[in-house]
């Protein structure tokens, strides 16, 4: 008998089958409202393409007068556009905003964090590495979300439907809980640290011995265990196997690679 999914698990796939719900929901209100294009519309199609979105997103984030919630949950490039529209927000009213950022881990920027942090404003950024629609959250009144379909399409709209801003709202607050404060996940300063570090981190979850994982890197297996060491104390772990469920949690490994897979490895 399989042993029971771990609650932490079991947490995850709930949040991932809502967020799938609401992706679904999304995609139905924009094809039952497509033809509603005045802005007194519950819900306004946008055209998908990245003009266009970039544009909107600019347009709302800068009606922002209270609080505003982005969830960056597609590539650099994309988001490099909501980072400028929010820079320019922020510039112009920070004392009266307060922003709440949801990454992944290829979208976080932490130098625009650092620099709007230091400018005075109230910003907030966490990471996770759950699948979410890409979505901007304004004053609690309107919502911008682009769901990227399992067929390949994409479906963008501006929501003003307030059970439908709800959900969105209440997800996105039981995510928020979850994700990991961005100062709390180690930055290895370079991409060539952080590539090597993750090559460690997931021999270290994959559970191969250090002679093993030494070989594969090309190091003596003195050097290996020095730099496992200083990953564990960066990562605040107490032995390796913690190291490695830490790093998943911090969204700097992925569980593509299972402890089975690592001994065949071996």
């Amino acid at each position: 008998m399989p042993a029971p999914a771990p609650h932490g698990r079991r947490l995850e796939d709930e949040v991932e089958q809502g967020l799938l719900e609401v992706q679904a929901l999304i995609e139905d209100t924009v094809v039952r409202h497509r033809d509603f294009v005045s802005r007194s519309a519950v819900v306004t199609a946008v055209p998908p393409d990245e003009e266009e979105l970039s544009a909107e997103a600019a347009r709302l984030i800068g009606r922002t007068r209270h609080g505003l919630q982005v969830v960056l949950a597609s590539d650099a490039l994309r988001a490099g556009a909501i980072y400028g529209a929010l820079r320019e927000m922020l510039h112009s009213c920070a004392d009266e905003v307060t922003v709440r950022l949801l990454c992944v881990p290829e979208t976080l920027d932490r130098e625009f964090v650092r620099e709007q942090r230091l400018a005075g404003c109230h910003l907030e950024a966490r990471v996770c590495e759950l699948p979410w629609t890409e979505t901007i959250m304004v004053d609690h009144q309107v919502v911008l979300a682009c769901a990227d379909l399992v067929t390949g399409s994409r479906r963008a709209a501006v929501i003003r439907d307030h059970s439908v801003i709800r959900t969105l709202h209440n997800l996105f607050a039981g995510v928020w809980r979850r994700a990991v404060p961005i100062e709390d996940r180690p930055d290895f300063a370079t991409t060539a640290r952080k590539e090597f570090a993750e090559r460690i981190l997931d021999r270290l979850n994959a559970g191969v011995t250090d002679e093993v994982a030494a070989r594969d890197l090309s190091v003596s297996v003195r050097t290996y265990r020095r730099y496992v060491a200083d990953i564990m104390e960066m990562l605040g772990a107490n032995s390796r196997f913690q190291a490695g469920a830490r790093a998943v949690e911090l969204g700097l490994l992925t569980t593509g690679r299972t402890l089975d897979q690592g001994r065949r490895t071996a």
